[in-house]
């Protein structure tokens, strides 16, 4: 004779709901990809995008969003412009087990999408009011809170540099203002 416990029994319920919810998150972004085009937008969409990553590089070879940051420490003085994702060095073990480098792949996805966001913007829009740029904006404090750095103020920009990666060639996209550490 075959038992069944009380948990499994109340799995199973459970798995079916998560594949209809599933296949319903499916057919929503099916109707909502076929009555506006392929690109995904509007207020409900928007939130669909981290199920996904930015694919844009695939269109053509050209400009791509690179962080950089700088602070001021308590006496004002304003630190140099500095890459904040600078790309990871290879190693073997990273074929097998990349967890760092998948992390790092999340956080530039996050600024693509913030260079996306900034240049699809209205001519009097504002990017401050934009999801991507909060979350960007807190990236920049995490990235400078784990230098134990003495912040008094910070800015971030975000720059399109040339696949060429010549600095010089750097088109400013977005700078923050001046924003308080606090």
């Amino acid at each position: 004779m075959i038992q069944v416990s009380s948990a499994q029994v109340l799995m199973y319920p459970n798995h079916t709901l998560t594949l209809l919810l599933i296949g319903t998150y499916f057919a929503l972004l099916l109707i909502g990809m076929v009555r506006r085009g392929r690109e995904i937008s509007g207020p409900w969409l928007f939130l669909l995008r981290s199920f996904f990553p930015n694919w844009r590089f695939y269109h053509d070879i050209g400009y791509q969003p690179r962080l950089y940051w700088r602070y001021a420490d308590d006496d004002a003085q304003w630190s140099d412009w500095t890459l904040c994702m600078p790309r990871a060095a290879f190693r073997p073990r990273d074929l097998f087990h990349n967890a760092d480098n998948n992390l790092a792949l999340a956080r530039q996805n996050l600024v693509d999408h913030l260079s996306a966001d900034v240049q699809g913007l209205p001519d009097d829009g504002d990017a401050r009011t934009l999801v991507t740029y909060r979350l960007v904006d807190r990236l920049v404090r995490e990235q400078l809170q784990s230098r134990s750095l003495s912040v008094a103020r910070y800015q971030f920009q975000v720059r399109l540099l040339p696949a060429t990666q010549a600095p010089d060639d750097a088109v400013n996209l977005l700078t923050s203002p001046e924003l308080p550490w606090s």
